[in-house]
């Protein structure tokens, strides 16, 4: 009876362990994606004014100052701006050729 006693009392500790050690493994994982958010966020340029068209369908931006095309991650920023000359302050992600719209402005 002891035996049993102490073999279940063995068990029932390295689940615990194990459950414990799964959880900081799990932990560590959601701080590597932070750590990779933030080096990220770092790449890229935020407030830089940028002036050129939105496409037909809103979702790229073409700059005026290189004539390059800039994919948009938020869009729906540029609802009833499509096919027209916009201003605006973006931070751009050179890496991926995106730019995050910050605010649009009237063209000058």
């Amino acid at each position: 009876m002891k035996t049993l006693i102490a073999i279940l009392l063995a068990s029932v500790l390295s689940l615990a362990a194990f459950a414990q050690s799964q959880d900081q493994t799990s932990g560590q994982g959601s701080q590597a994606t932070q750590g990779s958010q933030s080096q990220t966020d770092t790449k890229a340029s935020s407030g830089k004014s940028m002036s050129g068209t939105v496409s037909h369908d809103g979702k790229t931006f073409k700059n005026d100052a290189d004539n390059k095309k800039y994919k948009v991650d938020n869009p729906d920023t540029l609802k009833g701006k499509e096919d027209q000359h916009v201003a605006m302050v973006v931070a751009v992600d050179p890496s991926t050729n995106t730019v995050h719209i910050i605010e649009v402005q009237q063209p000058q």
